[in-house]
């Protein structure tokens, strides 16, 4: 059973495209996606600050998906990384801060307050002593107009390192950006062409109609 209706895209969105948002873009370099090289495990989000910081936010669509992540070999840590955050749905978020914390969960249902679950300590699960950010759609949430949700961070990450990425580090993460906005562009072009195939055949069936019973569309 699906915890939310979001996609992935739309989660990344509530993220870091608003303002308001955690990790807003225009104040940091954000980069879906990345694969096994840059970091020693692959991450949905990595998101660079102005001061050359690394945090990597895992996203969650389910509790099974969830769990999966403690069933893998290797953890979320890496030298590299400041801060590390599980982004889970509302549904699931007193769930998640059970397993991953001690202490009181806190969540305003419609995001009014953001507010900030107690933390008194952490549980086995999470040695890294990482953070939370809880999302939901805009049916959850209760907004209005072209806003897709709420999302704010319920437990701030504990910080797991002091490292700041060299300006040759720097500019490999920036090089995986911009490999990511091309092969999105280039999927967006295939899915445009694909679309105008479909306007070309219809047209020509037209016409074929047209020039074979024309007495029809007089």
């Amino acid at each position: 059973m699906a915890e939310t209706k979001l996609t992935l895209e739309q989660i990344e969105t509530l993220i870091t495209g608003y303002v308001d948002s955690p990790f807003y873009i225009r104040k940091n370099i954000v980069v879906p996606n990345v694969d096994w090289g840059f970091l020693n495990h692959e991450a949905d989000l990595l998101i660079m600050s102005k001061a050359r910081c690394l945090t990597e936010v895992e996203i969650k669509r389910t509790w099974s998906d969830f769990m999966a992540d403690f069933k893998k070999k290797h953890t979320h840590y890496d030298p590299k990384l400041s801060h590390f955050y599980y982004a889970v749905p509302w549904k699931i978020g007193e769930r998640v801060f059970h397993w991953l914390y001690e202490g009181t969960y806190k969540c305003d249902a419609r995001f009014i307050y953001y507010e900030h679950s107690t933390v008194t300590g952490y549980t086995e699960h999470n040695p890294h002593k990482c953070g939370l950010i809880i999302y939901a759609s805009s049916e959850e949430v209760g907004v209005r107009g072209s806003r897709i949700g709420g999302c704010c961070i319920n437990v701030g990450a504990t910080r797991m390192n002091k490292y700041k990425l060299s300006v040759d580090e720097e500019l490999k993460l920036l090089r995986l950006c911009g490999m990511r906005v091309w092969n999105l562009k280039k999927k967006l072009s295939l899915l445009q062409a694909k679309e105008q195939k479909k306007r070309e055949k219809k047209e020509y069936e037209i016409k074929v109609i047209n020039e074979t019973w024309p007495e029809l569309f007089t």
